[in-house]
C-alpha cells in the first residue's frame, strides 16, 4: 500500500530488521520514514525512531502502529512522527497524507 502512496521519482527500501535500515538512514537525502512497527520488537521501536531522529533528522516520518495503545502513540510522538495510525488503517487517508509528504518533500 505504500509503494501506491508515492510516485515512481522516488527509491524505496523495505526493511524487516530495524539494524539493517541503519545504513539507509545515513544516506544525506533520506525525506520521508514510512515504519509498520508490526514485525518490530517492541524493546527496538523506541531505538529506531531514535535513529530515524538522530540520521534523517529533516525526514518526515509516518509511524503505523500493529496494535494502537496510548504508549505507543507517545513514543511516536515523542520523536516528533509527523503522522501517526495504527492498524486497521484507513487506507484513503493514509495514501492521501504521503502523496502531500512527497509534495513537501520535494
Amino acid at each position: 500500500m505504500i509503494a501506491e502512496g508515492m510516485s515512481d521519482s522516488w527509491i524505496m527500501e523495505k526493511f524487516t530488521d530495524p539494524h539493517d535500515g541503519h545504513e539507509f538512514l545515513l544516506k544525506p537525502d533520506v525525506r520521508i520514514v514510512v515504519i509498520d512497527d508490526e514485525a518490530i520488537e517492541e524493546s527496538m521501536r523506541a531505538w529506531l525512531l531514535g535513529q530515524v531522529r538522530k540520521h534523517a533528522l529533516h525526514a518526515l516520518v509516518a509511524y503505523i502502529a500493529a496494535i494502537h495503545s496510548p504508549e505507543t502513540e507517545r513514543l511516536a510522538r515523542a520523536y516528533s512522527v509527523q503522522y501517526y495510525t495504527s492498524k486497521p488503517m484507513d487506507q484513503e487517508r493514509t495514501l492521501r497524507v504521503l502523496h502531500s509528504f512527497e509534495q513537501a518533500a520535494h
